[in-house]
């Protein structure tokens, strides 16, 4: 019994609670060194390089890329306007929802409302219960200044029956957030259309 008196007495109590804090201090510093390393990992993959890899049914490949900002040029407008009038202009038959969900990463939100109307305007007023396709050829794409001017032949097939349309048409164009679905980040403001002009 004298034993255990001894053992709560001021200095062993002093000596236990030093002891702990000695013990939080190790854990601690053990924990901050892991959190350190963590982040320093973490950081050093965010700037790497990333490596692309490509699987197909006999092969896999490995890309190494390098990661730098997209310069947006004339060939990169001309592939996006490629891409846009693709997106609107070509498809096996017309579906207003299919187009609107394949436009939609390149225009503006209010533009893309007034772009579905033209479009349903133009193929089901006249053309309700007609089979329609449509697809686009000897495409031209001149980026000029302040717009881009597209030419190119529309094919609309109607019943199987191909008409050709000559058409030209005028893009505005803005630098805004690039995305996974628009990774230039070039987004149309402007379409004005003109049939039967070459």
């Amino acid at each position: 019994m004298a034993e255990n008196k001894s053992k709560n007495t001021i200095p062993n109590i002093w000596e236990a609670q030093e002891n702990t804090i000695h013990l939080y201090k190790l854990i601690s510093l053990t924990l901050g060194a892991i959190l350190l390393s963590a982040v320093g990992f973490i950081g050093i993959s965010y700037f790497k390089n990333p490596i692309v890899i490509l699987q197909s049914d006999s092969k896999i490949e490995y890309y190494p890329t390098i990661r730098k900002p997209i310069e947006v040029g004339k060939a990169e407008v001309e592939a996006f306007t490629k891409r846009f009038l693709s997106a609107l202009y070509v498809w096996p038959d017309y579906k207003a929802d299919r187009i609107q969900k394949e436009v939609a990463p390149f225009v503006e939100e209010e533009l893309l409302v007034k772009l579905i109307e033209v479009q349903n305007q133009k193929y089901t007023k006249d053309l309700k219960d007609k089979k329609l396709s449509q697809a686009i050829t000897f495409v031209d794409v001149d980026v000029l200044n302040d717009k881009v001017v597209a030419r190119f032949d529309r094919i609309l097939k109607l019943e199987g029956v191909p008409l050709v349309v000559p058409t030209e048409i005028s893009l505005n164009m803005i630098k805004g957030p690039a995305t996974s679905l628009n990774p230039m980040g070039i987004y149309i403001t402007g379409v004005t259309e003109n049939e039967g002009s070459k």
